[in-house]
């Protein structure tokens, strides 16, 4: 069962608004505004089972099917999807306002219509492209004095042979479009080379990969809110990457986020500094986020950035006395909140499952969210549910929720045991 502190309502300007929600994992939005008093639409691609209790209305891509597995084949790119049942969802609706998650960084275009209406919040769409521009990148972080790791496109396999050689192992060669670290090969001598160029040899002509320095450090990011002018930054924490403790086997996946961030107070305010202005300088607004590694030698690296509402912000409400739904439109209304309050030690860990089997209820683990519904099959690698917990330190965190993410895989049914 859910901590009830987590969801307790705050005073808020947003009480009694109507927000639409669009994205692939929606539902810490949509629990974010129902805290701040608002009404929320959300088109979300999951449907978990929480999905209903937080949002006013909603409309997932998922429809689960005890029985069957989850995760589906799409017909059309899962952007346009979201947009399309959104629109089914609000037709004839006026909104007050309509926010965006992940699922469309490097799908922008599909987001002008929202942006014409006047009432999507946070960044304009050609300020989001420019942030997913990596030679623009560049040449800011020159500025900051700070680096970006090596990318070159690749159309083929012949391509890569030829770019490859440009660049030492251990590389990476990641799909051009992707999110949470999905789909990225780690190539660490010629043979996972080879290996990977004759794979691409049957693929079609339409071919876009991503090569890119590999950088071995802490994985870190920074939650910035913005006016476009001025910035300040909310937290720095750590991510969780290829976690085994939540199911994953050291790969590239993201598996949530730890803080404090572990860092020493330098260079963490560089990262804050660094994220504060960049937000500026690429006219970012409202709550945007900043993926960074610091490596062996202390050396700064920019990875991504996010220019929408982040997976951090539950775990950030829950952490401290904030509502970044709230202070994400404040923000893009030029109203930038003057402090931060303090945040408690946390964790999120989303939990992986490590086995094929059925969904039992999670009703009885303390602290989760985004639960997969009861009898649905997941496969070996998909998501079961999320676990957030604050408290006096960031080891007690991390230890509670282990524990409960190691009792949640323990709670799957094996398909062979049935």
């Amino acid at each position: 069962m859910e901590d009830t502190n987590f969801m307790t309502p705050i005073s808020s300007f947003l009480t009694d608004k109507k927000v639409g929600v669009i994205g692939f994992n929606a539902r810490p939005i949509a629990a974010s505004l129902r805290r701040a008093g608002a009404e929320s639409y959300v088109s979300d691609y999951w449907g978990d089972s929480d999905l209903k209790e937080v949002s006013t209305d909603c409309i997932a891509v998922l429809t689960p099917v005890p029985g069957i597995r989850q995760r589906q084949p799409l017909d059309i790119p899962l952007h346009l999807l979201l947009i399309e049942n959104f629109s089914i969802l609000t037709e004839g609706m006026e909104l007050d306002y309509i926010m965006v998650g992940s699922g469309f960084d490097d799908n922008i275009e599909a987001l002008i219509p929202l942006h014409e209406s006047g009432l999507l919040v946070g960044s304009e769409p050609t300020h989001m492209r420019n942030s997913r521009n990596f030679s623009l990148l560049s040449n800011l972080m020159s500025d900051e004095l700070l680096n970006i790791p090596y990318r070159q496109d690749i159309h083929s396999g012949e391509e890569l042979l030829q770019k490859s050689a440009e660049i030492d192992f251990p590389f990476l060669i990641r799909p051009s479009h992707s999110g949470g670290g999905s789909g990225i090969n780690y190539v660490h001598r010629q043979e996972d080379l080879v290996r990977i160029i004759n794979r691409l040899s049957i693929v079609d002509e339409q071919l876009h990969l991503i090569l890119q320095q590999h950088i071995r450090g802490k994985d870190l990011s920074c939650s910035v809110l913005s006016t476009g002018t001025e910035a300040r930054a909310v937290s720095v924490q750590g991510q969780l990457i290829g976690l085994p403790s939540a199911g994953r086997n050291c790969d590239f996946v993201y598996c949530g986020n730890i803080y404090p961030s572990g860092l020493d107070s330098i260079t963490e305010q560089k990262i804050m500094d660094v994220s504060e202005n960049l937000s500026i300088e690429l006219g970012l607004k409202g709550s945007i986020g900043f993926d960074f590694v610091v490596d062996e030698s202390n050396v700064i690296w920019l990875m991504e950035v996010n220019p929408r509402i982040q997976g951090t912000l539950e775990m950030i409400e829950i952490a401290g006395n904030i509502s970044i739904t709230e202070q994400h439109i404040r923000a893009a209304n030029n109203d930038l909140i003057e402090e931060i309050p303090p945040l408690s030690p946390s964790v999120k860990m989303i939990v992986y499952s490590r086995r094929a089997g059925c969904i039992t209820s999670l009703s009885s683990f303390p602290n989760t969210f985004d639960k997969s519904p009861i009898g649905v099959l997941v496969n070996k690698g998909d998501p079961i549910c999320t676990v957030i917990n604050s408290g006096e330190t960031r080891l007690e965190c991390y230890l509670k929720t282990h524990e409960t993410a190691s009792d949640i895989q323990r709670s799957i049914v094996s398909i062979n045991d049935e």
